[in-house]
């Protein structure tokens, strides 16, 4: 009973900071889709969504690894946080450089000099804010990994509200490159804040000697968190590679918003997370009890959620501007995302908590590895239709293979059991 007690109490934690968090994300969005318009809105977001996969290897899953070792052992923060620090600043050297080189492959023009300030941003500041949350929750500080995580977005809402005021004094749309000039400014507030607060709420970090064990362990779910952004993301990428900059404006805009309203399905989810390791070191079954527990709060708020889409998406045009017309259509294709996210969501945290993580990683990859062909395939036929069809037949099928995997490895983790006795 204390054990689900604290889960709703950490639920909730997450849900009211999330509560900002979405407001703060929102007022940036419409903020930034205002000042530079769709075609400028495809171009970011898809140079931004290109480094994203490149960004989930700058941390190395150490985000994770964080929240796993010290929920297990809380003497092992000092020496967990300096080590993410030390990786953090190590992939992003790294992965910037790959980021730059490989861009030149596909990325053309202007779209390309985008490349150097989303680096800096998403790969450096805000991944360092992204682990100052992380250390909150690691210690079972709910309230402060929450509040890091809100003030990330309130930064940009403030940036992004400053280049509007800019573009309404001047009578004309900002564009992409004068937005990456100061991007990164709000990441780096955020994560100077993040690292004062944790050093001042839980302590410094220990510095230490880089090891390959926690490099390859936190591999597994560098891969995995890399293959959803991918499946997530990549459409976009794909849609500037293509020169499909205002189509990429237009999908973005309503996956954004789907990302939004998935975002208190993840919080659940995260906050749950500690739980989903303690309960899966008893046995797979065990965490799939917990995953029931849990989607009975996520499935219906993803109804509710997808219901709302559809029927509201008609406002869009008069929320961001009329370049984003085509959005309402797009965001009514995606509407059901959420939903699927809620099945694959609870099924991957079975997975990860209770076995190895190269499990869930493998799964994630298949999934990654379908939604790559079919935006080959569909997206020069059908532009952002054809993105809409790839996401939702990539995440139906992750959903329907990691649920089959949880019931084979659980079964399978029985039959050994009882080969055992």
């Amino acid at each position: 009973m204390a054990s689900h007690d604290n889960l709703k109490r950490d639920s909730a934690w997450m849900m009211g900071g999330q509560f900002f968090s979405m407001a703060f994300q929102a007022a940036y969005f419409v903020l930034i889709g205002r000042a530079i318009g769709s075609a400028q809105y495809g171009a970011f977001v898809g140079v931004a969504s290109f480094m994203s996969g490149l960004g989930q290897f700058s941390t190395v899953g150490m985000e994770l690894l964080l929240i796993r070792d010290v929920s297990r052992d809380r003497g092992r923060f000092a020496s967990s946080w300096g080590k993410s620090l030390e990786i953090a600043a190590l992939g992003f050297v790294v992965m910037s450089a790959i980021g730059l080189l490989s861009g030149r492959l596909f990325l053309k023009g202007e779209v390309y000099w985008l490349i150097p300030g989303i680096a800096v941003s998403d790969l450096l500041f805000a991944k360092v804010a992204l682990l100052a949350s992380k250390a909150f929750q690691s210690v079972g500080n709910f309230s402060f990994s929450a509040k890091v995580m809100a003030m990330t977005n309130l930064t940009r809402a403030l940036t992004a509200g400053c280049l509007y005021l800019y573009a309404l004094h001047n009578h004309r749309l900002a564009t992409a490159q004068m937005w990456t000039s100061v991007y990164w400014m709000s990441s780096l507030s955020a994560a100077i804040i993040g690292v004062w607060l944790v050093t001042w709420g839980i302590g410094p970090p220990r510095w230490a000697r880089l090891d390959f064990k926690s490099l390859f362990e936190g591999l597994s779910f560098s891969i995995t968190i890399s293959s959803v952004s991918i499946y997530n993301d990549i459409d976009k990428t794909i849609l500037v590679s293509l020169g499909q900059n205002q189509a990429a404006g237009i999908y973005s805009a309503a996956y954004r918003i789907i990302d939004v309203a998935s975002t208190p399905i993840y919080s659940i989810y995260s906050a749950a997370f500690p739980s989903f390791f303690r309960e899966g070191a008893k046995s797979i079954r065990d965490a799939l009890r917990l995953a029931m527990k849990v989607s009975r709060r996520t499935i219906p708020f993803s109804l509710l959620a997808a219901a709302a889409m559809g029927l509201s998406a008609g406002i869009l045009p008069h929320i961001l501007g009329r370049s984003f017309a085509e959005s309402v259509s797009a965001l009514r294709w995606l509407c059901l995302i959420p939903v699927i996210r809620s099945l694959h969501y609870a099924a991957g945290m079975v997975i990860t908590g209770s076995v190895s993580p190269w499990y869930r990683t493998a799964l994630q990859v298949t999934a990654a590895t379908l939604n790559f062909t079919l935006n080959m395939i569909l997206i020069p036929r059908y532009s952002w239709q054809g993105a809409a069809v790839a996401s939702l037949l990539s995440d139906g099928a992750l959903a329907a293979i990691n649920w089959i995997a949880v019931f084979y490895l659980m079964r399978r983790q029985e039959r050994n059991l009882q080969c055992s006795i």
